[in-house]
């Protein structure tokens, strides 16, 4: 049997490679960056299960740092095999990143088995992205054939590959590089870790099943550009046999391999066999969109897709889908991969390509069990959480206290902010004893109604933190008296924008330098509902929250290009502390800090400019369309919910009916 060395072991496709390779007796030297990872610890576990006897290593190592951080004593002249699966593939992520971990990181590992006289055989994870923007047929003995590279991840898969290729002409040591197309979930199960590819096109389903009803016929656009898409299961399978194979066995010198599908269906048949499956609406008439392309032709195309009106107004439609912008990079809508002589050569042994109309049923069913987002909110709050700063204004009580207890369970460094020390410590002495993901708690103690105070936070949180990621403006003061009733105690107004506008203003101001040195921010304020409508009784407090409503209205439109969210949460009236002294409300069913905090968990999922309850959207839409009837509707709740028994005598009979009718009124 053979020792196997294996880089990115943990990612989708290492943990298959590495159970198949076990099964087949081979000892495995894992290099990881991390021996403590929980993942990779779940994985081990599971494979010693399986095979008592396996022989299962490990060494550290990262690719972002000087030859990798090896060690000196790891030899790897020892190893038969290597295989390099460690890489970014993330679309999404930033050129240098990219260039960093795909690029240097795998001249780093080819230099040291340079140095260590390695006699095996380097196997190398490439991707199709190689091909770039190149336009026909591309084969497995194709590679620089003059195509661009216009997105920063296919570029470093390119570069990746052209650095183990001219290694191999050096006859430094035997290489052998694959290709895979998309990988999706295993056929028979459809398992897969993440959303991507072809993965959006389930989204957008998930998403016409909650708008339609599946007798709805759907007109869609029809083309030929394709995702071209292979299941997890074939891939490792395939690895396992043609990395095993002797060099003798492979015809014409072949030593790149394709793992797609040359028969992939093109996106319209794909997207109308994942609606069949989900039992989604039917497609009725579909018109071809490629005419269209070939019509205008491809400069005009270009052109217009460098439009920032276009891209403005298409990154909203994707936006209103709940689909990102990285969605048409993996396109590549001119090209046809061949793998007539790798499929040749697999199915000598019988591994046979799995066509996507015999697995898509299970590529539906996982990702509706477990990965769509409506259904996965824990998931997608974990991701929007873990290992963030989140800074909490009114962190001692009421709705701040218990996002705190939320995200720090999620795994967020929180900052609870409250004028009351003594109270905060308590909150992170109990929030502390909490179940956790990695979290943190800090606190600090400050008025933001003080002018002093509210500069010390600020330098406090540049001193100790430099930035945050997210700050939830929660601390307010609420005042609740009629207008008519306020003579001589202009203070309240004074008192209340003091802190719940300006207070909050100057706090967000000052956090902002750090958001946009660090390359992005969400900023989200407890806004309230009463700001939809009139609202008797809370003139100033709403006047405060409507100022700050407006200010964020302004920063959200200038500093977007920033990467900077801002977010106003339309809290219902919510139990806490604030609302306490008003024995009307003891008896009302008001909502509960711990549902008020999910609302502010959602926002920041979802990434929201205004987030409100269903019964808020209601009372918008009935503000706009009859604003005086609104008012009127107001203005009855203020005489039949008096200031005084005596107010009004007149609503007397609707009091009474109300309160018969309606036992947790106010009343």
């Amino acid at each position: 049997m053979s020792r196997c060395l294996i880089t990115g072991a943990t990612g989708f496709v290492g943990r298959y490679l590495v159970e198949s390779l076990l099964a087949q007796g081979h000892s495995i030297n894992l290099l990881v960056r991390n021996e403590k990872s929980l993942i990779l610890l779940d994985l081990i576990t599971l494979w010693q299960a399986k095979y008592p006897d396996a022989l299962i290593q490990l060494s550290t190592f990262d690719l972002n740092k000087e030859q990798l951080a090896l060690s000196d004593d790891l030899d790897l002249s020892h190893y038969d095999h290597v295989y390099h699966l460690a890489a970014i593939y993330d679309l999404a992520c930033d050129q240098s990143q990219l260039m960093s971990v795909n690029v240097e990181g795998t001249k780093g590992l080819l230099n040291r088995l340079i140095n260590d006289e390695f006699n095996g055989v380097f196997h190398f994870i490439s991707s199709i992205a190689v091909a770039g923007d190149y336009s026909g047929h591309f084969d497995e003995f194709m590679f620089d054939e003059g195509q661009q590279h216009s997105h920063p991840y296919h570029l470093s898969k390119f570069l990746s590959e052209k650095v183990v290729r001219e290694v191999k002409e050096k006859q430094a040591f035997s290489v052998r590089i694959y290709r895979p197309s998309a990988i999706v979930g295993h056929s028979e199960t459809g398992y897969i870790d993440k959303i991507n590819g072809p993965y959006y096109l389930c989204l957008l389903v998930s998403v016409l099943k909650r708008w339609l009803p599946s007798k709805v016929p759907l007109l869609l656009p029809r083309t030929k550009v394709s995702i071209d898409t292979v299941p997890v299961d074939y891939v490792a399978k395939s690895l396992v046999y043609l990395s095993m194979l002797p060099e003798s066995e492979l015809p014409n010198g072949q030593y790149c391999f394709h793992l797609s599908d040359p028969n992939t269906p093109d996106l319209s048949e794909m997207f109308a066999l994942i609606l069949k499956s989900a039992e989604g609406p039917s497609v009725g008439l579909s018109f071809p969109v490629d005419r269209l392309t070939k019509f205008l032709g491809k400069k005009q195309f270009k052109m217009a897709r460098d439009l920032q009106a276009l891209k403005l107004l298409f990154s909203q439609v994707l936006k209103a889908f709940d689909l990102p912008e990285s969605i048409f990079d993996a396109l590549m809508p001119e090209l046809k991969f061949e793998a007539n002589n790798t499929l040749s050569i697999l199915s000598r042994q019988n591994i046979l390509l799995p066509k996507f109309c015999d697995y898509v049923e299970h590529f539906w069913d996982f990702y509706n069990k477990n990965l769509d987002p409506e259904k996965n909110r824990a998931g997608l709050a974990k991701q929007a959480f873990q290992r963030k700063r989140v800074l909490i204004t009114g962190g001692s009580s009421g709705i701040g206290y218990e996002s705190a207890k939320i995200i720090y369970q999620l795994g967020a460094e929180v900052i609870l902010v409250a004028r009351d020390l003594e109270k905060l410590k308590q909150c992170q002495e109990e929030i502390n004893l909490l179940d956790t993901q990695g979290g943190k708690v800090h606190v600090y103690s400050c008025d933001l109604s003080n002018d002093e105070d509210c500069d010390a936070l600020i330098r406090d949180v540049q001193e100790g933190f430099e930035s945050v990621d997210i700050l939830f403006s929660n601390a307010g003061r609420s005042i609740r008296r009629s207008i008519s009733k306020s003579a001589g105690r202009f203070h309240d107004l004074e008192r209340t924008m003091k802190l719940n506008y300006f207070g909050s203003a100057r706090l967000i101001l000052g956090l902002i330098p750090g958001m946009e040195k660090q390359g992005g921010g969400h900023i989200l304020h407890s806004s309230s509902m009463g700001t939809i409508s009139a609202t008797p009784r809370f003139g100033p407090y709403m006047a405060s929250k409507v100022a700050l409503d407006t200010l964020m209205d302004s920063m959200a439109a200038e500093f977007a290009h920033k990467n900077i969210l801002f977010s106003s949460i339309k809290f219902p009236l919510v139990k806490t502390d604030m609302v306490a002294p008003t024995k009307e409300f003891k008896a009302a069913k008001l909502t509960s800090p711990e549902e008020a905090a999910m609302m502010f968990i959602d926002a920041v999922i979802d990434q929201t400019r205004v987030k409100v309850s269903s019964s808020g959207r209601l009372l918008n839409v009935a503000s706009l369309l009859s604003p005086n009837f609104i008012t009127q509707l107001y203005s009855y709740g203020y005489k039949v919910w008096p200031d005084s028994p005596e107010s009004f005598p007149e609503m007397s009979l609707d009091r009474m009916l109300i309160k018969y009718f309606i036992p947790h009124s106010p009343l």
